[in-house]
C-alpha cells in the first residue's frame, strides 16, 4: 500500500463518520472552553489578591515589599527592646520615689480644744524617707523631722507616729 491508498482510506473513513467526528470535536471544544473559563476565574482571583496585597506600595514588586516589611519589623523589635530597657530603668528608679504617704491629725494636749497637731510619714518602697511631726500648743508650735532609713529610725516614735509608720510599712504600693 502506498500513501495514496492511505489518503483514500482516511478520506472514506472521515466521510462515513463525519457526524460522529463533528460531535466529538464539539464535545472536546466545550470541555476545553469550560477548563479555560475555570482557569481564568482562578487567575482573576489570584490577580485580585495580588493587587490587594501590593496596593499602595508605589510600584514595588512583592520581593521588595516583603524586604521592606521585614526591615520595619526588625526596627519595631529594636524599639520594643529599647522600651523594655527603659521600663526596667523606670521601675528601678520608681523604687526610690516616695510612694507611701500617711498622716494623722490629733490633739497632743488633752486640755487643748482641737486636733491641731499632726504627724506625716513619706516613704519609698524600701521604707526610706522622713517623718514630720508638728506639736501644737497654746504658746508655741514645734516641728520635728525624723529620718527613716530602710525602716529604722534612731529617734523614738510617739504613739501617733508609731501608728502611721506601721501602716506605711504594711502597705505594698
Amino acid at each position: 500500500m502506498n500513501s495514496n491508498d492511505y489518503r483514500i482510506m482516511l478520506s472514506n473513513f472521515i466521510t462515513s463518520n463525519m457526524d460522529s467526528l463533528l460531535l466529538g470535536v464539539i464535545i472536546l471544544s466545550i470541555f476545553i472552553l469550560i477548563v479555560f473559563i475555570s482557569v481564568n476565574v482562578k487567575l482573576s482571583k489570584v490577580s485580585k489578591k495580588y493587587k490587594e496585597l501590593t496596593q499602595g506600595v508605589d510600584g514595588l514588586n512583592l520581593e521588595d515589599l516583603l524586604l521592606h516589611q521585614t526591615k520595619c519589623i526588625k526596627d519595631a523589635q529594636g524599639q520594643i527592646n529599647e522600651l523594655k530597657q527603659r521600663i526596667i530603668e523606670f521601675e528601678q528608679k520608681s523604687r526610690l520615689v516616695i510612694s507611701k504617704v500617711y498622716s494623722k491629725r490629733y490633739n497632743a494636749f488633752p486640755e487643748m480644744g482641737s486636733d491641731l497637731s499632726f504627724s506625716a510619714v513619706l516613704l519609698n518602697d524600701k521604707n526610706t524617707g522622713i517623718m514630720i511631726t508638728s506639736i501644737y500648743g497654746r504658746d508655741e508650735n514645734r516641728v520635728y523631722l525624723k529620718p527613716i532609713i530602710e525602716g529604722e529610725c534612731k529617734y523614738p516614735y510617739s504613739p501617733e507616729e508609731r501608728e502611721i509608720v506601721f501602716k506605711a510599712f504594711q502597705s505594698n504600693f
